[in-house]
Order: structure tokens, then C-alpha cells, then sequence
């Protein structure tokens, strides 16, 4: 066989690029397939989640109660004096 002809060479530029787009946007595509599976693994938790609150709703938290204020103990020695500097 002689030299190929320039349309075969330009040819099989094009099948090269060709198949290596097709590379390019199927691993593109295995990427976004993995997020979106991800994705939707997330979005049934919230949802489960969401169905267990609406199923059993916790009573509400009662009202803190007003305490009486803590009396100060009596110190039972009185304390030391600083010495000066």
C-alpha cells in the first residue's frame, strides 16, 4: 500500500477525536450517575426521617419552672488578707 490518501488521514483524525469524546462523556456520565445515586440515597433518609416525625410527634417540652434564687452560704472562716507587694 502507498501513502494514504489526506481525506483517509483526516479521516481517522475524526474516529480518533471521535472516540475519544465518547470516552470523555461516558466516564462523565459515570460520574454524574454515582452523585445522582447518592443523591437520591440522601433524599430517602430525609424522607424517612421526615415520615417518623410526622408519625410520632414528641410532646411539646413543658415551660421551665421559676426556680428560687440560690442563697448565698455562709462562709464558715473568714478568708485571708493579700499580702502586700
Amino acid at each position: 500500500m502507498g501513502r494514504k490518501s489526506r481525506a483517509d488521514r483526516v479521516e481517522s483524525a475524526l474516529r480518533r477525536a471521535d472516540a475519544s469524546l465518547e470516552a470523555w462523556f461516558r466516564r462523565g456520565a459515570g460520574v454524574v450517575r454515582q452523585q445522582v445515586n447518592r443523591l437520591q440515597g440522601r433524599l430517602r433518609q430525609v424522607s424517612t426521617g421526615l415520615e417518623q416525625l410526622e408519625k410520632d410527634p414528641k410532646p411539646a417540652a413543658k415551660t421551665p419552672r421559676n426556680r428560687p434564687a440560690a442563697t448565698r452560704r455562709a462562709s464558715t472562716r473568714p478568708r485571708k488578707t493579700k499580702k502586700a507587694a
